[in-house]
């Protein structure tokens, strides 16, 4: 019986290595803008500057968001090094960590059999794998969203205190990420905090209280260091988000763009919803249809609208696609009919025939050879999985042909580089650059009066981040010192007439940016 014991759990620690190939990322990796490659610029700001309290653009201080992000990854990179596994391993241990809680979510809403399927989905849905490689806080903040989830069912269930603690400390934690947008799941996940009486207990309230301390803490060192004049942009940020903005999009944004980007889970959330929405249990009918439908709501009442907004619902989804699969799996109605064709013969024969397509290069794909043979092996595996679904008879089997087809496909866009190498041809472009120029030991200044419109500001944070060492951010080329580099926007006739300046990079990858040196 012992043993029988022991071999059930090496079994179950063995499940857990089959994320390692969708998590580990061993090879170069290059960011991308806005947000991404300005957070990591912000923490390298913080470590050259010393200045943990405010987020800063080159010497201004631009409080239009909190610090949370970018001093995590300031910290990792103080710690480990200043390189790309310490940039993103903040990222990479919330994303495990929200893998885990999706599998505990699962075990307490249904049970422990197969709760480890719910956690293969989430890893291989586009849309989460895709912001667990960037450096950004939003998969910190879906894990803060996804933890008060299973504190709050926990609670209820358990009755310990220190789950009634943690439903108060997701709230101020989520603040100190993303300020306002916590509200959205606080609104709907109070009914069930307030109907189960969660928020009478005191411990709730003490846990509220050292949630909110980090962003009370920054607040006043703010407030004290550069006055409310300063910290209110914390407030101009939501008034902006609130009104029409080049982010708003119409009610029904999420209702295309979600399943879209839950490929290629998609059809299977439809019977998924629809098994949720009949389960016995009430707490579990809340947290799988209630919850994530009003979360969605409210995210359609905001003018502002983006693709990662979802984020925080996905573990819940997961565990709906789930019960999709369970249902197709076991009921003949026309709606699982309908999904089992579109889901396992049209997409397989869909992607059969793309294949074709790309190899006979009727479709672009922009990518290299080598990742165009990984694509096409990808997608013929996938189609492959799918179609095999038709022929198996058991349940697992049948799971198994599922997780199969999106795993493998995953793991080769994932370790391909296709999602952790964004912009390969400019990193290459400035390896190249900063080594013929010996650069390791320069500091290249910037012209911030040539950061003019969204491609000359979205080029910079990239080709900074790949320069060893960011110098300050000057007003003209007239403040350049003999010897000094610099990034400017000049165009090729000024630079004509300039007998001070010359053009040293001719690679018209850094366009609009060129790299000039004052003689």
């Amino acid at each position: 019986m012992n043993n029988l014991i022991k071999h059930k759990k090496i079994i179950n620690k063995f499940k857990f290595i089959l994320f390692t190939p969708l998590l580990v990322y061993l090879g170069e990796r290059s960011l991308i803008a806005y947000d991404e490659g300005y957070y990591a610029l912000q923490a390298r700001w913080i470590l050259d500057k010393g200045n943990w309290i405010a987020p800063l653009w080159f010497d201004k201080v631009v409080l239009d968001r909190t610090i949370g992000i970018q001093f995590l990854i300031a910290l990792s990179q103080k710690i480990f090094g200043e390189n790309y596994f310490a940039v993103f391993l903040p990222i990479t241990f919330a994303s495990i960590v929200m893998l885990y809680l999706t599998y505990l979510i699962h075990k307490e809403l249904l049970d422990h059999k197969f709760a480890i399927v719910s956690s293969l989905i989430l890893v291989t849905t586009f849309l989460w794998i895709n912001y667990a490689n960037m450096a950004t806080q939003d998969i910190l903040f879906s894990l803060v969203i996804t933890f008060g989830v299973f504190s709050s069912i926990k609670a209820y269930k358990s009755k310990k205190g220190i789950y009634y603690f943690f439903c108060g400390v997701w709230i101020g934690l989520g603040f100190m990420f993303k300020t306002y947008l916590t509200c959205v799941p606080l609104l709907a996940i109070a009914p069930f905090l307030i109907q189960k009486k969660i928020i009478r207990n005191k411990l709730f309230w003490i846990g509220c209280f050292i949630g909110f301390l980090p962003f009370i803490i920054w607040s006043s060192s703010i407030l004290k260091a550069y006055g409310f004049e300063t910290y209110s942009g914390l407030f101009e940020k939501v008034l902006i988000l609130s009104e029409n903005n080049v982010f708003t999009k119409p009610f029904y944004y999420y209702f295309w763009n979600l399943p879209l980007n839950i490929f290629p889970w998609t059809f299977l959330l439809i019977p998924g919803l629809i098994s949720s929405f009949r389960l016995k249990e009430s707490i579990s009918k809340y947290f799988l249809f209630f919850y994530p439908l009003t979360v969605i709501f409210i995210l359609s009442l905001f003018s502002t609208k983006t693709p990662y907004y979802p984020l925080q619902i996905l573990s819940l989804f997961s565990i709906n696609i789930y019960l999709g699969i369970i249902s197709i799996s076991q009921t003949k109605n026309r709606i699982n009919f309908i999904i089992k064709f579109l889901n396992f013969k049209l997409i397989p024969l869909l992607l059969f025939f793309s294949i074709i397509l790309i190899n006979l290069d009727f479709i672009e794909l922009n990518l290299s050879n080598f990742q165009t043979k990984l694509v096409s092996i990808a997608l013929f595996t996938f189609s492959l999985s799918w179609i095999s679904f038709n022929f198996l008879k058991s349940k697992k089997a049948k799971i198994i042909s599922i997780l199969l087809a999106p795993y493998i496909l995953f793991i080769f866009i994932f370790q391909s580089g296709l999602i952790t190498d964004r912009t390969k041809d400019l990193r290459l472009a400035s390896e190249n650059l900063v080594r013929k120029e010996n650069l390791e030991e320069r500091y290249i200044a910037t012209i911030k009066s040539d950061i003019k419109d969204d491609l000359s500001h979205s080029k910079i944070i990239k080709i900074l981040l790949q320069m060893p060492s960011i110098g300050d951010g000057i007003q003209s080329l007239d403040d350049l010192e003999k010897n000094e580099y610099a990034w400017s926007t000049i165009s090729k006739d000024r630079l004509k007439e300039r007998n001070d300046i010359s053009l040293i990079n001719k690679d018209d990858i850094f366009n609009p940016w060129k790299l000039v040196l004052k003689n």
